[in-house]
């Protein structure tokens, strides 16, 4: 699992430099924005194991999922929506839809705790110089 954090949290970095390369070169760093708008951007994965993604599918789909409305239970949904779809098109169960999902289908943003993007963009800021981390 760790390697699955490790993963996103490079991703997500990637993201946010891509951001800060954006921003007008006189005007200053705002991380909490920087880290707002890399958020709000596609991931190239989920970042679950298949092991762990199909038990809480399966409590999801049986309406006994335990969490509250926040960013988890949209990530969870989505993958629902995403593997129900290839399961009506491709006529194949859930395992295997769940399988193709993670394997081939990104996410529609970064399923990660504000406070958690805020503490990677300061940490990419703080380890290099503003005009290195725009460069």
């Amino acid at each position: 699992m760790l390697a699955l954090v490790e993963t996103r949290d490079r991703h997500f970095l990637k993201v946010c430099r891509s951001i800060i390369k954006s921003l007008p070169p006189e005007e200053p760093i705002n991380m909490l924005t920087v880290a707002q708008r890399a958020i709000m951007c596609p991931a190239p994965h989920y970042y679950c194991t298949y092991t762990y993604a199909l038990r809480v599918l399966r409590v999801l789909r049986h309406g006994r999922l335990p969490m509250r409305r926040d960013r988890r239970l949209d990530m969870w949904r989505e993958i629902n929506n995403k593997v129900q779809r290839v399961m009506d098109r491709r006529g194949v169960p859930l395992g295997d839809a769940l399988a193709y999902v993670l394997a081939f289908e990104g996410s529609s943003r970064f399923f990660i705790a504000p406070s958690t993007a805020l503490r990677l963009v300061q940490k990419l800021v703080s380890h290099s110089s503003s005009s290195s981390v725009r460069s």
